[in-house]
C-alpha cells in the first residue's frame, strides 16, 4: 500500500513524489484570490471520488452555499457524494453568527468537534479553511501560536490527512503569523504576481518531509476543470 495521499491535481502530485504522506499536517498558503480554496476542494473531492477516502472540509471563512457554487462551476458533485457519506461540507462559521457569544472559533473549539466527529464518519482526508478565521478569536499572536502547536499535537493523532490553508497578506511574509509553516509537515505557497499588467498563478512546495520533492517555481492555472500546474515549466 502506498503512504502518498495523492491530491488528484493535474501536475502536482509528481513534484512530491506522488502526494502528501499519510497522516500528516500539510499547509497551503497564498494571498486572496490565489487559489487555496480551489486546492483543497481539489484534495477532499478527489479522494472522495477517486479514492473512496471519506474527506471532510470544514468552512470557517467562505459561505457553504459558495463552495457549493464553485465545486459545481468546476464539474464536482459533491452532494452526490455527500449523499454517500464520503465527502463532508461543514460550515463551522455558522456557529460564530448563530452561538449564543457571537465569537470567533478557537482551536479548543475546533478540537472539540473534530474529536467525535472524524471517527464517527472514519474521515481520512481533512481541509480546515481557514487559520486566518481562527486568528481572530485570540487577542494576540502569541497566544494563536501556543493554542496552533497544541491542536497539531492532538492532529498528529488522528488517522488523518490534514490540509490546513493560511493567508499570506499581499507585500508581507509567506503565512500571517509567521509559525504556521514551522510546525506543519509541508508549506506550499500559491503565488499572485503582476507581470506586464497581468496576474500570474504560481506553486512552490517550499517544505515536505519525508520527501525529495520539486522546489522550483511553477506556473498554474485555473480551467473548467479546476487547478492545473505545469510542472514542466519554471518561474525565474
Amino acid at each position: 500500500m502506498s503512504d502518498r495521499v495523492p491530491t488528484g491535481i493535474e501536475g502536482f502530485d509528481g513534484l512530491v513524489a506522488g502526494g502528501f504522506p499519510q497522516r500528516t499536517i500539510n499547509l497551503v498558503s497564498g494571498p486572496a484570490g490565489s487559489g487555496k480554496s480551489l486546492f483543497a476542494l481539489h484534495y477532499c473531492y478527489n479522494g472522495a471520488s477517486e479514492h473512496k477516502e471519506p474527506s471532510m472540509y470544514i468552512i470557517l471563512e467562505e459561505t457553504k452555499r459558495n463552495l457549493e457554487r464553485a465545486m459545481r462551476s468546476f464539474g464536482m458533485d459533491g452532494a452526490a457524494l455527500a449523499e454517500s457519506k464520503r465527502f463532508f461540507l461543514i460550515d463551522l462559521g455558522e456557529l460564530r453568527v448563530s452561538g449564543t457569544n457571537g465569537s470567533s472559533i478557537g482551536f479548543d473549539e475546533l478540537q472539540e468537534f473534530l474529536e467525535s466527529s472524524l471517527k464517527a464518519a472514519d474521515i481520512r482526508r481533512l481541509a480546515i479553511d481557514s487559520l486566518a478565521a481562527i486568528g481572530l478569536h485570540y487577542a494576540n499572536p502569541e497566544v494563536f501560536r501556543e493554542r496552533l502547536f497544541a491542536f497539531c499535537r492532538f492532529l498528529r493523532e488522528t488517522d488523518v490527512t490534514t490540509l490546513l490553508l493560511a493567508e499570506a497578506p499581499e507585500g508581507h511574509t509567506l503565512t500571517r503569523y509567521g509559525v504556521e509553516q514551522f510546525v506543519t509537515d509541508s508549506f506550499v505557497h500559491l503565488g499572485l504576481e503582476e507581470v506586464k499588467g497581468e496576474l500570474r498563478r504560481t506553486i512552490t512546495v517550499r517544505k515536505m518531509r519525508f520527501t525529495r520533492h520539486d522546489t522550483a517555481k511553477h506556473p498554474f492555472y485555473i480551467s473548467s476543470t479546476g487547478l492545473n500546474v505545469v510542472a514542466d515549466e519554471k518561474v525565474v
